[in-house]
């Protein structure tokens, strides 16, 4: 049967997204580790591994490989105080591209283009600190993917346990796999408020 990423999944859900690798794991691991699993999701009965193959983060079904994501260093405004991360995914072929944009007075989010004209916003949610990143198409209101941020960065007294990824029944496979590889990945952290960042020491 032909995968198509793009159509809708037909039914909402949550999955816990336990990573295999600690941070600290992943800030050591060589550069030319041929393969480090991440994490397995169940997706609406579609079992989806995600990897690391040296050190660009793959998705599979079956061991076909449905998306590969590669970090790069992100350019634009205030990046010679700040330093941030972005990951372009190639999905079956096509090309998702990603931008860095302001998005209020001290947040950013990242400007999605798919393939077929499909557009999308990642960003944080929270009042006072991001504890998700949401992708909203672009033109909809309301997320379509949520990702939790466990632990939420900056907070001492951040909730326990894994984060986890929330879809409504309208999402495809491939919205639902790009914040799971954008989290995996950490590109979150050149999105966060300026409180959370300075907290991490992502700020001068």
């Amino acid at each position: 049967m032909t995968l198509d990423p793009w159509a809708p999944l037909g039914q909402a859900g949550t999955l816990a997204v336990e990573d295999a690798l600690s941070f600290r794991d992943l800030v050591h691991l060589p550069k030319a580790t041929p393969h480090a699993q991440r994490c397995d999701l169940q997706i609406v009965g579609t079992v989806v591994n995600l990897s690391w193959q040296h050190r660009e983060l793959v998705a599979a079904i079956d061991g076909r490989e449905v998306a590969r994501g590669v970090a790069r260093t992100g350019e634009g405004q205030d990046t010679f105080a700040w330093e941030f991360t972005v990951m372009p995914v190639v999905v079956l072929g096509d090309v998702v591209e990603v931008e860095r944009q302001r998005n209020g007075r001290d947040r950013w989010s990242l400007a999605v283009r798919g393939p077929g004209g499909r557009a999308w916003e990642w960003r944080p949610g929270g009042r006072l600190l991001a504890d998700r990143m949401e992708l909203t198409r672009a033109d909809e209101k309301d997320a379509v993917v949520t990702h939790s941020l466990r632990p939420v960065p900056g907070h001492p007294r951040s909730p326990a346990g894994p984060p986890t990824v929330t879809w409504d029944a309208s999402a495809s496979l491939a919205e639902v796999l790009l914040p799971v590889m954008w989290v995996l990945d950490r590109t979150y952290s050149g999105l966060l408020p300026k409180a959370q960042r300075v907290v991490q020491g992502d700020v001068l």
